[in-house]
């Protein structure tokens, strides 16, 4: 605890000696003429486990009266209307996750500054509850999804008249560290992460590698979704789940274009058929053995981080996220000459765009794949 020494000044006056031990700077004073001033200080230190630089966050608190980041982010999400209701719950586990509980979401907004923010961004870690490791650093992606929630709130309260600048503007490049570089599957791992994950789920991931699909279309399909004719399923893609508070609910696809109808290749629609024989009308396709969905968290922490275990440095070089099998896909498509606009309607992109930027990052990573195969 900090303590407070009386000292006589030479104008007679007396001093008040602020002492501690600062976690972070080892021993420090601080001497007022005013008593009050020093009782306040020893106070906010007492309060911060002697770390002056955590007090004079306290204080500066204590002094403003405007709202704190996480109050005008949970406005901002409040007055959202447009994005569908997945999408702001999504938004405020975001803020939960990474604003509400850090130095910056207790921050009033009228004292946020722009180096406050890029120290921010820069700690950002994944949270408990992710399907990563937790404490690692957030991927580039992510902490812009993130950056990007963050600046819109400030022009809401902006807009409010609660802020007058948005210091979150243009910080987003002060995060340097390196974009995760994409893993290109080979047709060849497609089938390897086929043979050898739990053999449960083997007809899960051959489906995944055979129609592109995302990963909360497949697990929201039902038997009634697939049709088969000429030998050939044909499956209508009209639902995804979404998340909605801390669970998750089926609603519509990602967008418009996600309503569509994907046709197997003949293999796949063999081992389609005789899944379909299996089950009801309105049981999901894909379950898990105790008959529950495939719930995302649930499926990679039991089955596909431990597969990964196992095949990274050995089969696989690096550890793919499950959604590259929806890249490897689209890259495998388009290598084979299949048009731009055919792969496009096959995965529901909106825009045709997407499907090349999906290709345009693969490719360095396909053709490292070829030359290695020529060494």
């Amino acid at each position: 605890m900090a303590s407070i020494q009386e000292r006589p000044r030479t104008d007679g006056s007396t001093g008040f000696r602020v002492v501690w031990r600062d976690s972070d700077k080892g021993i420090r004073s601080r001497t007022f003429t005013d008593k009050a001033k020093a009782v306040e200080l020893k106070d906010f230190l007492d309060g911060n486990g002697n770390s002056f630089k955590l007090a004079a966050k306290a204080k500066i608190r204590k002094d403003s009266t405007a709202p704190t980041v996480s109050d005008v982010v949970v406005r901002h999400i409040d007055l959202l209307r447009k994005p569908q209701p997945g999408t702001i719950a999504k938004y405020r586990k975001m803020a939960a996750a990474h604003i509400d509980s850090s130095d910056l979401g207790r921050t009033p907004v009228d004292k946020v500054t722009k180096a406050a923010v890029i120290d921010w961004l820069d700690g950002l870690v994944v949270s408990k509850g992710a399907n990563q490791t937790v404490d690692q650093p957030l991927s580039r992606k992510t902490k812009q999804n993130i950056h990007a929630l963050l600046s819109a709130a400030f022009v809401t309260a902006m807009d409010a008249e609660t802020m007058h600048r948005n210091p979150a503007k243009g910080v987003a490049e002060a995060d340097l560290n390196e974009a995760r570089e994409a893993v290109y599957l080979s047709p060849e791992d497609l089938v390897m992460l086929a043979d050898r994950i739990d053999p449960h789920y083997s007809l899960f991931i051959r489906f995944l590698s055979g129609t592109g699909l995302r990963y909360s279309e497949a697990t929201a399909l039902r038997r009634r979704d697939i049709t088969m004719k000429d030998g050939r399923a044909a499956v209508r893609v009209s639902r995804a789940w979404k998340s909605k508070g801390k669970g998750e609910e089926i609603g519509p696809p990602k967008t418009k274009k996600a309503n569509r109808t994907v046709t197997c290749n003949a293999a796949l629609s063999a081992a389609l058929a005789e899944r379909l024989k299996q089950i009801q009308l309105d049981d999901f396709v894909f379950q898990r053995p105790d008959g529950d969905y495939v719930r995302n968290s649930r499926f990679h922490k039991e089955v596909w981080q431990p597969l990964m275990g196992e095949l990274v440095g050995k089969e696989l070089d690096r550890k793919p996220w499950i959604h590259e099998i929806r890249h490897a896909h689209t890259t495998h498509l388009l290598d084979a000459n299949v048009p731009v606009h055919v792969v496009q309607a096959r995965l529901g992109h909106e825009d045709p765009q997407t499907t090349l930027r999906v290709y345009a990052r693969l490719a360095k990573a396909s053709d490292a794949a070829a030359a290695d195969a020529l060494d």
